[in-house]
């Protein structure tokens, strides 16, 4: 279980009884035969996902029945034993015909137990029935006006294009994989159980297990370890962020790196550069990252050793176009380029930080200041490669051979009469073998390809063009790479 006994199981009516959260964390299950409190709250469930049904407390023929139709319905083993599983799949069907009501969000998030959470449902019909005007309305109040007002919505979060769509086409080989191994699959549950009834998060982790990417490594750990430890309360109480969504827009964007975007308005180039650039490269580093900075205590610490902490002013949603952990970790990394995140913070709504990382021009994040961020963030060691001290050509000639090591290369280029951070993603070679044009990737999210330099979109959009590696030379100003 997690912090405050947390099985991951959204609805009241399971989480609030002892022995569903025993089943949900695996250490029970329930069988035709059984009786109790436990079974009446199971056949309640049941029967608001699947007509009436007497809760009677004793698991005889009929709740068989159910639980052997919930299984069937649901791909698992038809076997009528409520198990781990079987609960998961009964709490997201009942997630998914029941919105999560704002006052129960914001008691998951500040961290109250089961019983606590499903006692919010039970508020007295008095209660419910009076319709005169109480202290907590804000009209009660003469400067009512003056009262913050709702937070922001969540950002319109569609997957522009779909996963399969990548010219770049250097995504991991689809394979049989084979099942996962035990310790792996109970994982996979939890971050399942903690994902609710999020369709598309749930159809991002599905694409993921198909494509082998949870088979191995950290990226299942990091994911079960995010989905078990519950977020900061600021997150929803001034944020509005349902805790449960910071997971699934994870799963999303390691599903889908194009989602990535720097905020609209927002001198954030380098920060969405390299979180685009984590993706890509290291995607559990990023989730581990992202888990650390969600945490109440806002901070993680970084493979350098150094700590990377949120700015508690990126919490309030904007009008950047950035979806939750977009505007969250950027301003994070923004805060970390400045060398003076020391005395003050980076100012997410205003869009600044220190008078000296605006020195290095519309990039907001020098250099000098990235290659010292991205190393923190990546581990090893970096260097900054610049045409301050050599040739445009001679500075693409190291990107181009990067690339051709399997390296992504954050790359700041002269724009538009200022400097931008894009990722390099691709070198494309002629017929004599020679560097003929790059594909790279503005981190906007999207590009029209007008004005300087000269560019390219690509079929699937999301900021990906083609530049001819001519002019990639005659623009580059800088870049970043492994030493």
């Amino acid at each position: 279980m997690g912090e405050s006994g947390n099985t991951g199981l959204g609805a009241p009516a399971l989480a609030s009884d002892e022995v569903l959260r025993s089943v949900a964390a695996g250490e029970a299950t329930l069988a035709q035969g059984a009786h109790g409190d436990g079974v009446r709250a199971l056949q309640e469930a049941l029967g608001a996902i699947g007509g009436p049904m007497k809760a009677d407390g004793s698991f005889g023929a009929k709740t068989h029945a159910a639980v052997v139709a919930l299984q069937a319905a649901e791909g698992l083993p038809q076997t009528g034993i409520v198990d781990a599983a079987t609960i998961a799949a009964l709490d997201r069907r009942l997630a998914a015909g029941r919105p999560l009501p704002l006052d129960e969000a914001l008691a998951r998030a500040a961290g109250l137990g089961p019983d606590a959470v499903a006692a919010l449902g039970r508020a007295s019909s008095a209660v419910q029935a009076s319709a005169a005007p109480s202290r907590h309305d804000q009209g009660y109040f003469k400067d009512g006006s003056g009262l913050p007002q709702v937070v922001p919505g969540a950002e319109p979060d569609p997957d522009s294009p779909p996963p399969a769509v990548d010219s770049v086409g250097d995504g991991p080989a689809r394979a049989a994989a084979g099942a996962l191994a035990p310790d792996r699959s109970a994982r996979l549950d939890e971050v399942r159980r903690a994902l609710g009834g999020d369709a598309r998060a749930l159809a991002a982790l599905d694409r993921l297990l198909a494509a082998g990417r949870l088979h191995t490594g950290a990226l299942l750990p990091n994911l079960a370890t995010m989905a078990g430890v519950r977020r900061d309360p600021k997150l929803v109480l001034e944020g509005g962020i349902d805790p449960h969504l910071v997971l699934a827009q994870a799963i999303r964007h390691v599903d889908n790196p194009l989602r990535v975007k720097q905020g609209a308005g927002h001198g954030t180039c380098g920060a969405g550069t390299m979180e685009y650039v984590l993706l890509r490269v290291d995607p559990a580093e990023l989730v581990r990252i992202l888990d650390g900075i969600t945490r109440e205590a806002g901070e993680v610490t970084l493979r350098s050793g150094r700590a990377l902490r949120m700015p508690r002013n990126a919490i309030l949603r904007d009008a950047s176009g950035r979806v939750d952990i977009d505007r969250l970790l950027q301003s994070a990394l923004m805060n970390h380029a400045t060398a003076m995140s020391w005395i003050f913070d980076y100012d997410n709504p205003a869009d600044n930080d220190s008078f000296w990382a605006a020195l290095g021009g519309d990039s907001r994040v020098p250099l000098g200041n990235f290659t010292s961020l991205f190393q923190d963030v990546m581990g090893g060691s970096y260097t900054s490669v610049s045409s301050l001290l050599r040739s445009g050509a001679s500075v693409a000639d190291e990107v181009a051979g990067a690339m051709g090591r399997g390296e992504k290369v954050p790359v700041l280029l002269k724009w538009d009469g200022g400097y931008h951070w894009v990722a390099a993603e691709k070198i494309e070679r002629g017929a004599d073998g020679k560097p003929a044009s790059v594909i790279l990737r503005n981190p906007a999210g999207s590009d029209s390809c007008k004005g300087a330099p000269p560019r390219a979109p690509l079929p699937e959009g999301c900021g990906r063009f083609r530049m001819k590696y001519a002019d990639l030379a005659a623009h580059i100003d800088g870049a970043t790479i492994r030493a």
